[in-house]
């Protein structure tokens, strides 16, 4: 198996020799004085690995209409974003400082006398231009117009700059991943670090973000034609943290608890309350309802869906995202008030399931995952399963890689982006029905295969189809934002349980667990649950807004202060 692993070399080296004289060039961060050896090229490299550069647009109260934290909202989603919120401030921050320390490296390398053999030259060039490139990405995808330079900025000229197109910067992206596409390495030996086909994706990535329809497709298919990777044979097992490897894996962040490169965000949030946790942070009811039925329908559409047992006969990738329960499949013999072992512990919510099996021990335990035991439960029933293993428990940290471009982004890209163009053969269908059987390749279901030509029908399936395969790893927000739907989606409302005693009374005597009816879905794949509200089946958690000037993040306020020329976003 190929392993494409991007390792960060952590080292404290501190070199001193017989006579006692120190090597006083720092060996793990750019400097001005000229690098002597081949390792401080490497170490000043290795700054573009780190993992808060290649931080996700998410957050612990969630930032799209896939995650939520019990009723809490982020600023995204209150509609309250502004110029001095901390995290625009980081990022901001955080990208210039890559930007300027890659820039600062890229010089060296350029002008490097003899150091370093002509092939490593050049692969470390493109290694600098890859970071350079996707740091850059993210500022114009998230700011939109920003400064922009190549050269080290003097202390004036850094408090007088201006902004410069986003149009513009995007060229200069492209070149910088052109480079990096010209001189990386399709693979390595030895450690892992950018590739070949990592420049390709990431093109692929910011061409698609920016309406380029061609140069994403173009790139894309590039990727594939390198033959180098493939999906993974089973769509759960990728995200655990015991796949340390993966051919699908094209870009990602191994996490190492030896290393101190790990997982902490508040992963208790995560577990189930019967497990240790506190089962506080959810995948949502719209996620829930946008996965389709094994026959390729809508919940709406589909005669499979049944509204007391929402996992019963659904995409299986619903069933390895949300932990599942109820019946799954014709003829499992399981009721609405069942549950699924997860981790060795039956997990339901049901308000009249008091204990749930153990597993390991083959007795029955109390449910702390019922509201009826315990009010803080999940507030709409439901907790993630992608990413979480027994591993997660003790200590509270976590080593799943941190993933940030994998094969089935590569396909999808592709396809959506042949759509967009109106290109549509038979390579877009074979794309999008690759992801697909991945999905169904280990389930009792075959892939109910995509065979429509239509334009229209194939962007609502695509999009929902990068819905079900990124569920819950960043992507979500971008997509909402490139689609100009955040307005829509991100305003409105977000839905749970009713409380425990109109649950009995109204949802569970009647024979209406887990959802009364089924939620109707619109033409961009969201449901709506506003009819379950009005009819008590449901209530709201809490209002949502997205005011239109969000699709663009504040310029730091403290920037703004400090140089006139940077001006403000509108709105902000």
């Amino acid at each position: 198996m190929k392993k494409h692993i991007y390792k960060i070399t952590f080292l404290l080296l501190l070199i001193v020799n017989s006579c006692t004289e120190l090597d006083l060039v720092p060996l793990d961060a750019p400097t001005t004085a000229p690098f002597t050896s081949k390792i401080q090229f490497r170490e000043g490299l290795n700054e573009g690995y780190r993992l808060f550069q290649w931080v996700k647009d998410e957050s612990s109260n969630g930032v799209d209409d896939d995650f939520q934290r019990r009723d809490a909202l982020d600023a995204i989603k209150a509609g309250t974003l502004n110029s001095e919120d901390g995290r625009a401030a980081a990022r901001w921050s955080d990208k210039y400082k890559g930007i300027s320390r890659l820039i600062s490296i890229k010089k060296q390398i350029e002008n490097q006398n003899g150091v370093l053999t002509d092939n490593e030259a050049k692969t470390f060039l493109g290694e600098a231009n890859f970071f350079i490139a996707s740091f850059w990405s993210y500022l114009i995808t998230h700011y939109g117009d920003v400064p922009f330079f190549e050269d080290a900025l003097s202390v004036d000229e850094a408090f007088e700059i201006g902004r410069t197109n986003k149009a513009d910067i995007l060229q200069k992206v492209y070149e910088y991943y052109d480079n990096a596409i010209a001189n990386l390495p399709v693979s390595y030996s030895g450690l892992q670090y950018a590739t070949k086909g990592a420049a390709m994706a990431m093109k692929a990535r910011i061409a698609l973000y920016m309406g380029d329809h061609a140069i994403a497709a173009e790139a894309a298919q590039d990727c594939m034609d390198l033959n180098e990777y493939a999906l993974h044979p089973n769509y759960g097992d990728l995200f655990l943290s015991g796949t340390k490897t993966s051919d699908e894996l094209i870009f990602y962040i191994p996490r190492s608890d030896a290393l101190g490169v790990n997982r902490n965000d508040n992963l208790p949030d995560f577990l189930p309350r019967t497990h240790g946790g506190w089962g506080a942070k959810q995948p949502t009811w719209e996620l829930l309802a946008s996965y389709e039925c094994v026959d390729g329908l809508p919940i709406d559409e589909s005669p499979l869906f049944d509204p007391r047992n929402p996992f019963k006969n659904r995409d299986p990738r619903c069933l390895a995202t949300i932990v599942p329960f109820g019946s799954l499949e014709d003829g499992d013999g399981l009721d609405p008030s069942d549950g699924s072992n997860f981790m060795n512990i039956e997990y339901t919510p049901h308000p009249e399931r008091l204990e749930v099996f153990d597993y390991s021990t083959g007795q029955m335990r109390f449910n702390h995952d019922t509201r009826t035991n315990r009010s803080f439960a999940s507030f709409n029933g439901l907790l993630w399963k992608k990413f979480i293993d027994e591993t997660w428990k003790a200590p509270v940290t976590a080593e799943n890689n941190h993933i940030i471009m994998r094969y089935a982004d590569v396909l999808l890209m592709y396809a959506e982006s042949k759509i967009e163009l109106d290109q549509i053969d038979g390579s877009v269908l074979t794309a999008i029905n690759e992801v697909r059987d991945r999905a169904y390749a280990d389930s009792n279901f075959s892939n109910p295969a995509v065979t429509t030509t239509d334009q229209a029908e194939l962007r609502y399936i695509v999009r929902n189809e990068r819905r079900a395969e990124f569920a819950n790893e960043g992507l979500r927000y971008m997509d909402l934002i490139r689609w100009r739907l955040a307005e829509k989606v991100l305003s409105g409302k977000t839905y749970g349980m009713a409380n425990i005693g109109s649950i009995v009374e109204d949802v569970v005597e009647p024979g209406l667990w887990f959802w009364g009816m089924t939620p109707e879905i619109d033409e961009d794949g969201i449901a709506d649950f506003d009819p379950l509200v009005e009819a008590g089946l449901a209530r709201t958690l809490n209002e949502i807004n997205f005011p239109i000037h969000q699709y663009l993040w504040p310029i730091p306020s403290a920037d703004v202060l400090l140089n006139s020329n940077l001006g403000q976003n509108d709105g902000y």
